[in-house]
């Protein structure tokens, strides 16, 4: 048997997630968001993780784990912790649903964290990924500051 003709192994197929953990699911994402509201982000962040410890592993086969990815990911990013967002982020966007990359916040907050860690290569595509699916729209929707739209600006031509 030669080296090209073993078979190649098929990906874990994700099981479905029950309506209970579902419900499980909810009620973390809300209790995180209500924390986060009250600002007391580490809480926030820590129902937020013990909600993706429901998902079944591979993780990376639900879309809710990306939900619990952004979610973790925003708060890093708005306390500056830039290396822990992009990681969040880039999770988030390899989730192999597909919803990663269709996500214009997952897309902006990865270009964004891209930006702060200093890989202006990966900064610009995912920053530009987010701008052809919301346009301008979703850089002063999320963010006051102009920095990232006018980096996307100086390093890709015709954004206006």
């Amino acid at each position: 048997m030669g080296l090209f003709s073993k078979k190649k192994k098929e990906p874990e197929k994700a099981d479905e997630i029950t309506p209970a953990v579902k419900a499980k699911l909810d009620e973390f994402a809300q209790k995180g968001n209500q924390l986060e509201d009250e600002e007391r982000f580490e809480e926030a962040i820590k129902a937020w993780e013990e909600g993706l410890a429901l998902i079944p592993e591979p993780q990376q086969f639900y879309s809710e784990t990306i939900w619990f990815l952004a979610a973790i990911g925003d708060v890093y990013f708005q306390q500056g912790m830039y290396p822990q967002a992009h990681e969040c982020f880039n999770k988030a966007r390899g989730n192999l649903t597909g919803g990663g990359y269709q996500n214009p916040f997952v897309m902006l907050r990865l270009g964004e964290s891209c930006l702060e860690i200093g890989d202006e290569k990966n900064a610009t595509e995912y920053l530009l990924r987010a701008y052809m699916m919301e346009g301008r729209d979703i850089f002063e929707q999320v963010d006051d500051v102009p920095k990232y739209f006018d980096f996307l600006r100086t390093h890709v031509d015709h954004i206006e």
